[in-house]
């Protein structure tokens, strides 16, 4: 939709300003400090019947400083339905602005799940504007030629165009190169086509994953309650189940497992992971977890709301389902809210050693609990779902 900007005529300035009601939803927000440095105003594009209208509300957060007035209006947000009473109005450039007065919230925007807590209590995230993602070598021999590379790119770049317009985060695809999964540093897509197992090691056995897990996410991340970096990711790895599914593009595979598991599907959905999201509704066996906004999530075999179970980090998809290689709303609000714009740290570099060549001892990371496991349920006329 095109932009409107409303202005007042110049002959009517001395007249007192037109209140208007602007209806619809928050697409996305931008806070700043004005040049003087005494306020921060953020303004807000709100899509209405009639194109997309953008307002201006005193307070916001820039650099880690926020602003509010208390008592005033609700702070504008995307995803947010909001009838905003405003009027428009000159600085003293004589540029016009759509000044909010008053702000009803008719529905507040879908809440979002992140990875965590840690042992304080912290969410997970990444420090860098960037997250490098490489795939190993070896692919999937269940797709033709490299197929399979061109989906992790095209999965890649779903997650980069959707957030792109509220979000600083960006993924970095990296290209191919030979290597296994593990605290490297390196943030590796592995397929298991021959053992649905991370291997065995020196001191360690064989850690094999649930049999009907087309995908799963491992993080290592900073978990010490008296580092500033405490729930910093330093790695995680996305490893892809080919010896219980047949991988598929398109429906096309060579694998011989009846279910098929189309890659851009849970590949997007472990991409959302690899950001540091977590599902939307708690399984059977999941501890009790709150959205961002501080509510009990709920348990999935209770749900029925749509936001819920259409969205890419949905816990179940169905043999086949392709749903999940496009992002919802409540996907994009997630990485949008984790990472906003407003927050850019500046930064696009791989996490790097530092000066000991480790973490030092206060930000000694450890490994997190798997990210996603999908279980395979019957549900309606006996349909094959799995969790993603």
């Amino acid at each position: 939709a095109a932009l409107v900007i409303l202005a007042m005529p110049a002959a009517a300035s001395a007249a007192p300003p037109a209140t208007m009601t602007i209806e619809g939803e928050v697409m996305q927000t931008t806070s700043r400090w004005t040049r003087d440095g005494s306020r921060i105003v953020t303004e807000a594009t709100v899509h209405t019947d009639a194109g997309e209208i953008v307002v201006s509300q005193l307070g916001g957060s820039v650099d880690g400083i926020g602003m509010r007035t208390m008592p005033g209006p609700e702070m504008l947000v995307p995803g947010m339905r909001v009838a905003v009473a405003a009027h428009p109005d000159e600085d003293l450039a004589r540029r016009t602005h759509v000044v909010v007065d008053r702000v009803r919230v008719l529905a507040m925007p879908p809440g979002y799940v992140r990875t965590g807590p840690t042992k304080a209590g912290n969410s997970l995230y990444w420090e860098s504007g960037c997250i490098f993602v490489t795939a190993d070598a070896a692919g999937t021999k269940q797709l033709p030629g490299d197929t399979e590379f061109g989906v992790i790119e095209r999965s890649i770049a779903t997650w980069n165009a959707a957030s792109a317009t509220c979000s600083y985060m960006e993924l970095k695809y990296q290209g191919v190169e030979a290597r296994e999964v593990g605290r490297d540093r390196v943030n590796i897509i592995k397929f298991r086509d021959m053992s649905w197992c991370r291997p065995a090691v020196d001191d360690d056995p064989a850690r094999c994953y649930a049999d009907s897990a087309a995908g799963i996410t491992t993080a290592v991340y900073v978990d010490d309650a008296g580092s500033d970096r405490d729930g910093a990711i330093v790695d995680a790895d996305i490893e892809i189940n080919g010896k219980f599914f047949a991988i598929s593009d398109n429906g096309v595979t060579l694998g011989t497992e009846s279910c098929k598991a189309e890659l851009s599907n849970t590949l997007t959905h472990e991409l959302g992971h690899l950001h540091g999201i977590e599902h939307p509704c708690l399984a059977d066996g999941d501890p009790m977890r709150v959205d961002h906004m501080g509510r009990a999530v709920p348990l999935c075999r209770t749900v029925m709301d749509p936001k819920i179970v259409e969205a890419t980090m949905f816990n179940f998809q169905e043999c086949g389902e392709t749903k999940k290689a496009s992002l919802e709303a409540e996907d994009i609000a997630a990485v949008c809210g984790i990472y906003p714009r407003s927050e850019d740290p500046g930064t696009c570099e791989p996490v790097s050693l530092n000066e000991r060549g480790c973490c030092s001892a206060a930000d000694r990371p450890v490994p997190a609990v798997l990210l996603a496991g999908l279980t395979l349920l019957l549900v309606g006329r006996r349909r094959r779902r799995t969790p993603s």
